[in-house]
């Protein structure tokens, strides 16, 4: 659980720095919201490649270790992207030192996301290890949202993202940090045994309906299209919201994140998966619709905080479902593989939910408000096809989990 936590809360530092002075950085270059959206998604396709990080790291042991040497290597990846980037050269640039330090980053989450499922299907608690993750990423997450607004408030846009990749720096010498404290794994070498073993478990995984049904509901939630971008220049251009509002906005979702990740902890006790998620769409679909209120800064405060409860439910009922699906002996590249669906298809959202605001809608958010909970709305056609075997069952521990362990956690 601190092992979990601490990454993550560097996860959050690194990752929700990332956003609104960049943003902010292309939009002053004069760039419109499906340009962002595209160049942003050119710096997320790490993301997308997350099965071959699993597929490597689950079958080739490297320096003797198939957990620790991973996450220090790659967390020097991203460390020297984020100093790539304290020298903003020009717009391509910034993009591909973006995509320097994604690419550790998604790599480092990897290998924490392994640790989870392995640790979690081993010991029954895979939703206590979600709720661990998320609320300390979420309290990240409120710290950058603030120090993001004043950066972008206080500075301008190119000397702030400057500003940023130096904070951002801390976020993978944070994780090499707890891996060097909280990681425990004896050296080993190549296994052609092992090697089998995972490739039969990935094949396993492979030809599971209920495998390839969880990626395809990812797919689906995240093909709706997106308004979160559009949103960003609504408040900017026809509400007239300063930079550093629009970061407390984000500080206040966050902390909207936080309590959803501690309530979500409480109801996974109660509740199945299948009501969680259900419950979720619901509330994502009111919450949608809710936007329509947007007039302020009073009602922008108001929706911030409930969207950041509702949005860390359902994100958190989609990923315990992925994890429920995983083959024990292959978890780093099933759940990668997963979770590269979803960041796809997130970055396909994100463009054309950018690209009906600009040429469809002409600039108005509100029928993309409309059409985006009208699609959410549909997601509950999906409920009845899932397994009804419960997330988190306790299985055996793989090879994996009894060798590679954190420590003051029985494997």
């Amino acid at each position: 659980m601190i092992f979990f936590g601490l990454a993550y809360f560097a996860h959050g530092i690194a990752g929700g720095l990332a956003k609104q002075p960049f943003t902010n950085y292309f939009k002053s270059l004069g760039m419109t919201a499906d340009m962002v959206a595209a160049w942003l998604s050119l710096a997320a396709i790490p993301w997308m490649i997350k099965p071959l990080y699993g597929l490597v790291i689950d079958l080739v042991p490297l320096w003797g270790y198939r957990r620790k040497s991973y996450l220090v290597l790659m967390a020097g990846c991203a460390a020297a992207g984020y100093a790539a980037l304290a020298h903003v050269v020009s717009t391509e640039f910034v993009v591909w030192a973006l995509l320097i330090s994604t690419l550790g980053i998604a790599a480092i989450d990897v290998v924490v996301d392994t640790l989870m499922v392995e640790e979690g299907l081993a010991l029954g608690v895979i939703r206590r290890f979600q709720g661990q993750q998320w609320t300390w990423l979420n309290i990240a997450a409120i710290t950058a949202g603030l120090l993001g607004g004043w950066l972008s408030h206080s500075l301008l846009p190119e000397a702030a993202i400057r500003t940023a990749a130096l904070i951002m720096i801390g976020g993978p010498v944070g994780v090499i940090i707890a891996t060097w404290l909280f990681v425990e794994e004896p050296q080993r070498s190549f296994s052609r045994l092992h090697a089998r073993t995972t490739a039969h478990e990935i094949a396993k995984g492979l030809k599971s309906k209920a495998f390839w049904l969880v990626g395809g509901f990812l797919a689906f939630w995240n093909l709706i299209p997106n308004f979160s971008t559009p949103l960003y220049y609504h408040m900017v251009d026809r509400l007239g919201f300063d930079q550093y509002f629009i970061g407390q906005l984000a500080s206040i979702g966050s902390v909207g994140a936080t309590l959803g990740s501690f309530a979500y902890r409480s109801l996974s006790d109660r509740f199945s998966i299948h009501q969680t998620l259900v419950v979720s769409i619901l509330l994502s679909v009111i919450m949608a619709l809710g936007y329509l209120l947007l007039q302020d800064g009073l009602s922008a405060a108001v929706l911030s905080f409930c969207s950041g409860i509702v949005s860390m439910l359902a994100l958190l009922s989609l990923f315990t479902l992925a994890a429920s699906t995983c083959p024990p002996h292959a978890a780093g590249f099933a759940f990668a593989a997963l979770m590269s669906i979803y960041s796809a298809t997130a970055q396909i959202g994100a463009m054309m939910g950018g690209y009906l605001y600009e040429w469809v809608f002409q600039q108005h958010i509100v029928p993309l408000i409309y059409l985006a909970a009208l699609c959410t709305l549909s997601a509950l056609a999906w409920i009845p096809f899932f397994p009804a075997r419960p997330e988190c069952v306790r299985a055996e521990p793989s090879d994996e989990a009894r060798h590679s362990s954190l420590r003051g956690l029985p494997a």
